[in-house]
């Protein structure tokens, strides 16, 4: 028993020798890098990170894609039933021209194809500017192929613009609840979801900027800090080949 003792302990003995001298030698290379080195394997994580945070970028990019595809569909739905009603609103319209002419008392004329188109438009305007919308910003999204969105494209400032004109259809104006002047009473309009979705795609937006500006300034500060001491390294060479040549002189 107590020589397996003995050994048992022998063996805890040299085991613990052995673990001591495998951190020794990195702890010393780690104290033995030269400035140089630490900062290329900086430069080196810095990259990574920055190429991380790119593809990242371009994961989110292509999530909001898909959710102004959902977009386009409501503001479609939003676009339709107005059109329907108008419709409904303007063959009503008409039959009731049709009857009055019958009897004898034409108070009023028929709507034309074209009246029809124009008072359609007039009608869902406000729902054509949110479908418009939608579509630049799908547009910016899939056209735009940087790791961050530019915010100075043209379907960005285009979307923008139509973005107060909603707002004030929205809050300043109600929709009359037939398009051809016969309803009793204005409704209110539904809200835009279109501009929500292109608040959250404008901060989004600002938000990957400023990660890509900061990854690109640091890499950029560890690659000048790199360029400035290979040129002292230079000049350190430079002035020993000087030393050496008036030496041998």
């Amino acid at each position: 028993m107590t020589g397996n003792l003995r050994q048992r302990r022998g063996k805890k003995a040299s085991n613990g020798p052995a673990t001591h001298e495998d951190e020794t030698p990195s702890k010393a290379q780690e104290e033995s890098r030269t400035p140089m080195e630490q900062l290329r394997d900086a430069q080196a994580r810095l990259i990574v990170s920055r190429d991380r945070t790119a593809d990242l970028h371009a994961a989110w990019r292509n999530q909001m894609f898909r959710m102004s595809i959902i977009i386009i569909f409501v503001t479609l739905h939003q676009f339709q039933k107005p059109i329907q009603s108008c419709i409904g609103d303007i063959k009503a319209s008409n039959d009731a021209v049709g009857v009055s002419t019958e009897e004898g008392s034409p108070d009023k004329q028929r709507i034309s194809g074209m009246e029809a188109i124009g008072i359609l438009f007039g009608y869902a305007f406000y729902e054509l500017l949110a479908v418009a919308t939608a579509f630049l910003i799908a547009y910016l999204l899939l056209a735009n192929n940087t790791s961050s969105l530019e915010l100075n494209s043209t379907p960005y400032f285009l979307s923008s613009a139509l973005v107060p004109i909603q707002l004030g259809f929205y809050f300043h104006s109600k929709q009359p609840s037939s398009c051809v002047g016969e309803g009793a009473e204005d409704v209110q309009r539904n809200f835009p979801v279109v501009v929500i979705y292109h608040t959250i795609v404008t901060i989004a937006a600002w938000f990957m900027k400023s990660g890509m500006e900061q990854c690109e300034e640091h890499v950029k500060l560890v690659t000048d800090s790199i360029a400035d001491f290979e040129r002292m390294d230079k000049k350190l060479k430079q002035k020993k080949q000087l030393k050496a040549a008036t030496k041998k002189k």
